[in-house]
């Protein structure tokens, strides 16, 4: 039996929302929570639109 698997390089990958994207600026501000937004509310995303992802993992 033979598995076939696809390896992703994680540099590639982006799951931030796109500047204009509909989910921009949708959000509720929740004290404590959604604090350092960067527009009128929060983005419907896990990431801020215009903010660098985070690093994860071990650093240089």
């Amino acid at each position: 039996m033979s598995t076939l698997q696809t390896v992703y390089d994680a540099d590639d990958l982006d799951f931030r929302l796109r500047p204009g994207s509909a989910a921009a600026d949708r959000g509720m501000v929740l004290a404590t929570v959604t604090d350092g937004f960067t527009g009128s509310a929060p983005d419907l995303g896990a990431l801020e639109v215009g903010v660098a992802a985070p690093h994860c993992g071990p650093r240089p």
